[in-house]
């Protein structure tokens, strides 16, 4: 499933318009119902529908939720930061994202797949950044592991911690846009 996820992005290179988190989810998703013509291929799909009750999960709906000939079940979490956005708090976002993919994984998920992709620069390079949640994004890779409100701007200390049960380590890629707009991304597989 990844190497398909990836392929995406290669083969979109200079043609893909990114304009939005939803604009991104319906081209993927198109591409993925070509590649997976016998899936289940569902968008913002509520998680009360595979799971009831709901354990309590950190999200209520999976962005790219599918399902296999043989019942197996995937998830794709998507991020596509914008110009206009808070940087710490899609951060912060991304790793809510992480956990619900653990969440989903440990009840019996075959694989969860996060992926963020963004052209604020403040993501991987933001050299007066000073809390530390910024340091798990910034360089060539994400570093994701648990954080507490220690790692936080003030504004998200509300949100309080979060417990992941292991730490992951992926890699920014780079993507030119249909506008000739470069971006950066990642794939992380839970």
């Amino acid at each position: 499933m990844i190497k398909i996820i990836s392929d995406f992005f290669l083969l979109k290179q200079h043609v893909l318009e990114l304009y939005s988190e939803a604009g991104l989810q319906h081209e993927l998703a198109h591409y993925l119902k070509n590649k997976l013509p016998d899936y289940i291929i569902r968008l913002e799909y509520p998680i009360t529908r595979v799971y009831r009750p709901s354990p309590g999960f950190m999200k209520k709906e999976m962005d790219i939720y599918l399902v296999s000939p043989t019942n197996e079940k995937y998830l794709i979490e998507l991020k596509l930061p914008k110009d206009n956005c808070g940087t710490p708090k899609e951060m912060y976002h991304a790793i809510q994202d992480v956990k619900f993919a653990e969440e989903l994984k440990l009840s019996g998920f075959k694989s969860c797949y996060c992926l963020l992709i963004t052209e604020r620069t403040s993501f991987w390079q933001a050299p007066q950044a000073k809390e530390e949640i910024y340091y798990l994004f910034n360089g060539k890779s994400v570093e994701f592991n648990s954080i507490d409100t220690s790692y936080l701007p003030k504004f998200l200390h509300k949100n309080g911690p979060i417990q992941l049960k292991t730490n992951y380590s992926v890699n920014w890629q780079e993507f030119t846009d249909a506008n000739n707009c470069s971006w950066k991304y990642y794939i992380l597989e839970i």
